[in-house]
């Protein structure tokens, strides 16, 4: 039971990763989503800049994707990216793991590209790995998981939730098989097609530490409108 707008908040990662997004749309969404306090927001790497000066004094941290949508550059090339944002000054990298490497179950790779990643985030910033369930049989999304968490990841991510893939929309059953599979210290953000609170509640009920949404702001708003409609109902 989410009890409060900023525990609300503290779960999403207010993401824009819209293809061809300008700078002046990435301003605008950075100074709209701020006052919000959601737990991140999340961008693709070349708008970073942007969000910087925006984010600066803002207890929101600034979230980059590595390998997006697809995962397919080399671990080195995915390390070299991370370790640019790092020093940019971003909090949360995203990577996207070799999608055909997890199908093929070569989860040596996996592991090998999530540690050389690893290695360049240090802490206190934080690896999210992206595994994308929807390509994945059920097996193999516990195997690739558990390498994504063998190589250093702090969460792994469900999907990319990038639209024109055409995948299907991340299920709270995703969640649910992940969370039995992975350790109980490893968060796991669910992504893609959570439009609603109530689609985030179900989310958060079947094991998600973290939630990523476009639409983070209406479901905030949605949470408000919950609240006034009965008080008494958190």
């Amino acid at each position: 039971m989410i009890d409060t707008e900023e525990e609300l908040a503290g779960l999403i990662d207010q993401t824009n990763l819209e293809m061809g997004a300008s700078e002046q749309e990435i301003t605008a969404f950075c100074e709209r989503s701020v006052p919000f306090g959601f737990r991140a927001l999340c961008l693709l790497p070349n708008l970073v800049e942007v969000a910087l000066p925006i984010l600066g004094g803002a207890s929101v941290r600034l979230a980059a994707c590595v390998s997006f949508p697809l995962g397919l550059d080399r671990p080195e090339v995915k390390a070299h990216e991370a370790g640019e944002l790092c020093d940019l000054g971003v909090d949360e990298i995203d990577m996207v793991v070799h999608t055909g490497r997890a199908r093929e179950a070569d989860l040596r790779w996996v592991e090998r590209e999530v540690a050389a990643v690893r290695r360049v985030v240090a802490p206190p910033r934080l690896l999210k790995v992206i595994i994308e369930i929807p390509v994945l049989t059920v097996e193999l999304v516990g195997m690739v998981g558990i390498a994504a968490e063998a190589g250093g990841a702090d969460l792994v991510k469900t999907s990319t939730g990038y639209k024109p893939l055409g995948i299907r929309a991340t299920s709270a059953e995703d969640v649910r098989l992940l969370r039995s599979r992975l350790s109980p210290s490893t968060g796991i953000k669910a992504a893609g097609g959570i439009r609603t609170l109530e689609q985030l509640e179900g989310m958060v009920a079947a094991g998600a530490t973290r939630v990523g949404a476009s639409r983070g702001i209406e479901i905030v708003e949605e949470w408000r409108s919950r609240r006034a409609g009965d008080p008494s109902r958190p």
